[in-house]
């Protein structure tokens, strides 16, 4: 990272990223707190990068806490070494670079909302069209595992030294918690969540009325929403971990914990039938241990991805 730092002097890339399904604004006036470890983009469409130092934490949920489901479980301590994280979700500005410089495709359709509120697939939806407007600066979404690995890929190209990646689901859950134990990385109360990101509120209910697990408050967001608009950084000085979008992550998905490596590298089987996604964006779902899984072959109007270097 070092040679990281060194080479990134460009300005600092504020386009948003895609924020997860039905997200909320809150009247939050205040500047985003300066982050010392935030570096700027490495080139005009990288990622800004936080730093994050090394540490331990208890991967998981406790079986006490409201809405722990089984997969969340055992809990069990893992030692991260230190690594870098994109400050936001990849935006759609920023995967709209790597496809002009490329000429990347991705034609395997899209799971999208329907009128009724139901997911249903579409063979012509695509991160440029995922059934509902966004702007460049939401995060990218629609986009397969195999997707984001090419964007990676292609980011590999073009900054020297540094090795961009997925994210672990270990790393993912470390830096969504940032040093707390609560259910939620703001706290404890769920309906809070409107101040700090976008998640099913008052206003999906309203469109989706069979949406009973909607939040008691409004975010202003029906879908996406930029990203970094909440200006709420948790304690690393990472944005929109949770809510906007499911992210993706390397893992194969297992659904316990109970032989998880404790060094925080990522779950790889023969045959891998599902990729982690972590983040979700329901109100029930926004707790930091939540987890989902998904076929990597597949895209989902909900799903995108953010980067990590080390």
């Amino acid at each position: 990272m070092e040679q990281l730092l060194r080479f990134v002097n460009g300005i600092i890339n504020a386009a948003i990223t895609y924020g997860a399904l039905f997200m909320g604004l809150v009247g939050c006036d205040e500047e985003v707190a300066e982050i010392e470890n935030a570096t700027p983009a490495a080139c005009e469409h990288c990622p800004q990068m936080v730093a994050i130092d090394a540490g331990a934490f208890l991967l998981g949920s406790p079986e006490d806490e409201s809405g722990h489901v089984d997969d969340e479980g055992p809990q069990r301590e893992i030692n991260v070494a230190a690594f870098s994280i994109s400050r936001y979700e990849i935006t759609v500005a920023q995967f709209r670079a790597f496809t002009d410089a490329t000429g990347y495709t991705d034609d395997a359709g899209c799971f999208v909302m329907t009128p009724s509120g139901t997911w249903g697939f579409d063979p012509s939806a695509s991160w440029r069209n995922p059934g509902f407007d966004q702007d460049e600066d939401h995060p990218v979404v629609c986009v397969t595992w195999e997707a984001a690995n090419a964007y990676i890929q292609w980011l590999n190209t073009q900054v020297a030294d540094v090795n961009f990646r997925l994210l672990s689901e270990a790393e993912w859950a470390y830096a969504a918690r940032a040093g707390t134990s609560s259910a939620y990385w703001w706290g404890s109360e769920e309906d809070d969540f409107c101040e700090y990101t976008n998640g099913v509120d008052q206003t999906a209910r309203a469109t989706y009325p069979g949406w009973e697990r909607s939040g008691n408050c409004n975010d202003r967001f029906l879908y996406t929403a930029p990203v970094g608009y909440y200006k709420r950084p948790n304690a690393f000085g990472v944005e929109d971990m949770v809510g906007n979008v499911w992210e993706w992550t390397a893992d194969c998905y297992v659904d316990n914990f109970a032989e998880h490596p404790t060094d925080a590298t990522a779950i790889e089987i023969d045959a891998c039938e599902k990729r982690v996604f972590r983040g979700d964006y329901g109100s029930f779902y926004l707790r930091t241990a939540y987890r989902g899984a998904w076929n990597g072959t597949q895209a989902f109007a909900m799903a995108g991805f953010r980067v990590a270097a080390n």
